[in-house]
């Protein structure tokens, strides 16, 4: 595989982003949710009905981010088991915090010895699953 992939940062965040989020699904109703305590706070007097008049324009503001998760979903669903581990271990894991100088070697190593495999194998996967979400995002790979 190339080791230049301009979109690996991109495909990295993505999937330490669904990690935060859990799914699509769960990020619209988490938009929704904080939509209604927001027009509860301001007293709207029906919050699930503005709510439900306001989703569509909230799924509008953020396709992007949707887009982003639906794609790192299918991209873990296309890789198989061992790989989808290898991205839980390095990328999404600790997934709050930034990402430091040296982590993503460190968490192969750990991941080397959990899964087993070697890092090549590892690195291999993980450019993979970088590919995969590239192409289910529809960016130029």
């Amino acid at each position: 595989m190339n080791k230049r992939q301009p979109y690996r940062e991109y495909a990295t965040q993505a999937f330490r982003f669904l990690a935060r989020e859990g799914s699509a699904d769960k990020y619209i109703s988490k938009l929704v949710d904080d939509y209604k305590r927001q027009a509860k706070s301001a007293g709207v007097s029906c919050p699930t009905e503005a709510a439900l008049m306001h989703k569509e324009k909230l799924l509008q503001e953020h396709a992007a981010e949707l887009a982003d998760l639906d794609a790192a979903e299918k991209a873990l669903i296309i890789c198989g088991k061992d790989p989808r581990r290898a991205v839980e271990m390095i990328y999404q894991w600790n997934c709050w915090n930034e990402l430091e100088w040296g982590d993503i070697s460190t968490r192969v190593h750990y991941a080397e010895i959990n899964i087993p495999a070697s890092s090549t194998q590892i690195y291999f996967w993980l450019a993979k699953a970088c590919k995969e979400f590239a192409i289910a995002r529809g960016l130029r790979t």
